[in-house]
This record gives structure tokens, sequence and C-alpha cells, in this order.
């Protein structure tokens, strides 16, 4: 294997350790100082070095008893802040209206030193990680109830945006997978509380709001999914990239499965949209340009590159863009039976993303696509079965569960000879395993 190969295998099986949480990022800067200078592999020592460096990790008090003590931080702390609140609920009418700010500024401002302080000066990372987790859930908390206190509805387009923007920075300043899984989360549902504001949803009903949301989460998925690929290049950032990669997968993986019913009317919706303000339109538009721009970028910084995986990423992305064309289309023009072409869509998802996760070795995107399998073919099977009466309910039970358990049998057949195959192209494996390696690239 060539110096290059190997430092780029190296690279991304590095990046991929990192993401699952398997070496820290001191310990990925080890390996790859380790190998700076490193050329072809001469024997198995150095690929062996490599997969005990992450096995070490793996041992009783390594990242699995570092991940079982952020668990446990997080449930204290999720039990901390249920008792404060009961705390605050029980005897919030009779504070006056300058204790409760001080009460609630204070309350959060205080769990953040609490947090940094275990972080950073006596070095409890985990447990101060989690410390500041709470402080990230007070500061929204203090927002709606200092909302309720000058009459805002705390369904005010405004309070999770809000909570969002003071909670995405501090994600990256503590460089929290946990703070950022819930700064997404925030961004997800703040689309949902500013579409009161996009449109005169009392003109237009629950049928114009649909396609309005449609459209909007599909195109946050994509540009989830871009940002978490811009990420996964660069070291600082890489860490959270799997992240982005998830929240992208799953809501635009939520939305074609919504689609997979036959949700579309025969009814045109096109005059609803002259009812979409301009705020809509240039979110949607910047989303598509901040998704594409990123990506075009890769491929172009990869043209040459044998099977460039910004390649796979720019596909992606392009048929994302043609399923949101194709729902504001269905819906706008009253295109009723889209409804099969989505489920056919659905499919070739999940079987593009087992082919990805094969290729590049993450067993998590094969272990997502099996997942969204397994709900999908459900629901599917008893919509289509209940519908057509094509099987009783026992009869579709055992079919499905034959259907899963063949289906698992091929995901562990493939996960297999991905090991296999990372065996082979490091040198570690034996010669019995060439015939099972798919070959290196």
């Amino acid at each position: 294997m060539a110096e290059s190969d190997f430092h780029q295998r190296l690279r991304d099986e590095i990046a991929g350790w990192q993401a699952d949480g398997l070496i820290s990022d001191d310990q990925a800067a080890a390996i790859r100082q380790r190998y700076a200078g490193a050329g072809a592999i001469a024997d198995t020592a150095a690929a062996v070095a490599v997969v005990d460096a992450v096995a070490d990790d793996a041992a009783p008090g390594g990242v699995i008893g570092s991940r079982v003590i952020s668990v446990i931080a997080v449930m204290g702390v999720s039990l901390i802040g249920l008792g404060i609140i009961a705390f605050i609920a029980s005897n919030w009418s009779e504070l006056a209206k300058p204790a409760r700010l001080a009460l609630l500024i204070g309350g959060a401002l205080a769990i953040y030193a609490v947090g940094g302080a275990l972080r950073y000066r006596w070095d409890y990372a985990r447990t101060g990680t989690a410390v500041i987790l709470l402080g990230a859930i007070a500061y929204g908390a203090a927002l709606h109830l200092i909302a309720q206190i000058y009459h805002i509805p705390v369904y005010h387009p405004n309070l999770m945006p809000a909570w969002f923007a003071g909670v995405i920075p501090l994600a990256y300043i503590v460089r929290s997978q946990s703070i950022l899984t819930l700064a997404l989360a925030l961004l997800l549902a703040s689309v949902g509380f500013r579409a009161q504001e996009w449109g005169a949803v009392d003109n237009f009903g629950n049928y114009g709001l649909f396609l309005m949301m449609v459209s909007a989460y599909l195109t946050l998925g994509a540009l989830l999914l871009a940002l978490g690929r811009l990420q996964s290049r660069y070291a600082p950032t890489r860490a959270f990239a799997r992240i982005f990669d998830l929240a992208g997968l799953l809501t635009v993986a939520v939305v074609v499965y919504g689609l997979g019913f036959n949700v579309i009317s025969d009814d045109p919706a096109y005059f609803l949209v002259n009812e979409f303000s301009p705020e809509y339109w240039m979110l949607i538009g910047v989303g598509w340009a901040a998704a594409i721009a990123p990506t075009g970028y890769a491929v172009w910084s990869e043209r040459g590159r044998h099977d460039a995986p910004a390649r796979w990423e720019a596909s992606a992305i392009a048929v994302i863009g043609l399923v949101t064309a194709a729902a504001f289309l269905g819906f706008a023009y009253g295109v009723a039976w889209l409804w099969w072409a989505f489920n056919l869509v659905m499919l070739a998802g999940i079987i593009v993303m087992i082919a990805a996760g094969y290729r590049w070795r993450r067993a998590w995107l094969i272990n997502l696509a099996a997942a969204l399998f397994a709900v999908a073919l459900l629901t599917r099977y008893f919509e289509w079965g209940i519908q057509w009466g094509l099987l009783n309910q026992s009869l579709a039970f055992i079919v499905t569960g034959v259907v899963l358990l063949a289906g698992g049998f091929g995901l562990e057949f493939l996960r297999r000879r991905m090991v296999r195959r990372i065996r082979v192209d490091t040198g570690t494996g034996n010669d019995n395993d060439n015939d099972a390696g798919g070959g290196a690239s």
C-alpha cells in the first residue's frame, strides 16, 4: 500500500474513531503524530499498534467507562433540573417580579459557573459537561418563564430560535456532542415555531401548512447533512460531524416516510404559495445555497481522486433537492399518485445508506438504515395489508419477521465483510480472509 493511500485511509479511520467516541482528540493527535513520517507499512506491527490504541480505550475505565460516567451525570443533572423546576413552580406565585428575574438569570449563570469549574478548574470533564448541559436547559426555561412574566405566550415564534442561538455556540466552546444534540433539536423545533410567521395559516389551513413544512424540513435536512460533511474535513470540528449527519439523514427520512402515506390531495394548492412570506422563501434559498456551496467545493477539491466521498455527498444533496421539488410540486398541483414514488425513494435511500456504510466502513450508517427499513416495512406492510385485505394479522407478523430476519442476516454478512476488508487493507488479516475482503480500493 502506498504511503499516500495509507495516510488517507488512516485519516479516515481516525475520523471515524473520533466520531464514534472510541478515542479522544489527544489520542487522535498522538496516532497522527506517530505515523506522520511513516512510509508504507512494512509489517503488521504498525497496523496492530493503531488497533491496540483503540482497543485499550474499550477496556473498563476507558471510553466505555467514560460513557457510563456521562450517562450517570446526565441522569443526575436531569433529576436536579426537575427538582429545581418543581421547587420554583411551587413557590412561583409568591415571588415578586424582580425576585423571579433574579432567580432565573442568576440560577442559569450559577449552573454555568459550577459546570465550568468542574470541567476546567478541577478537571472533571464529563461531570462538568453534564452540568453545563443543565445550564443550557435552564437557559431555555428562563427564556420561557421570563416571557411568561411579561405576558408573552410560550409558543411565540422567537423563543425557540433564541434558545437555539444561545446553545449552539456553547456546544463548540465546550466541545460537547450532547449540547450539540440539544442545539440541533432546538433548531428543528424552531422551524415549526417560525412557521407561524411564514404564511397566513388561517387562510390555507393544515394542508397549506403541510406543504410549507415539508419543503422547509427537507431543505434543513440537506443543510445539516452538508454541514456535517463539511465539518468532517477539518480536525477541530470532525467530532461534531456525525451529529449533523444523523440529524440531517433522520430529518429527510422522517419527511420522506411521511410522504409515503397518501397525504397529497387531488386538489391543487398552488394558489396557497402566494400566501408564503418573503422570509420563508429567503430561508429556503439561503438553506439550499448553504448546502450546495460546501458540497460543490468538496467535489471540486477532490477532483481526480478515485471514488471521492464528495461525489456521494453531492449525489445525496441532489436527490434531496429533487425530492423537495417533487413534494412541493405534488402538493401545489395535486399530483396525488406521488406517494408510491416516495416509497421507492425511501427504499432506494436505505439501500444507498447500506452501500455507503459498507464502502466507507461506517457501521452506524448501516444500523441506521436497518432501523429505517424495519420501521418503513412494518408500517407499509400493515397499511397495505389492511387496505387491500391481503393477509390476516398473524400471517403478517410471520412474513414480516422472516423478512427482517433475512435483512439482519444480510446486514451481518456485510458487516463481517467490512471487518475482514479492514484487516486485509491494514495487513492484519490472514490469507484466508483475502477472498472475503471485498478487494482493496
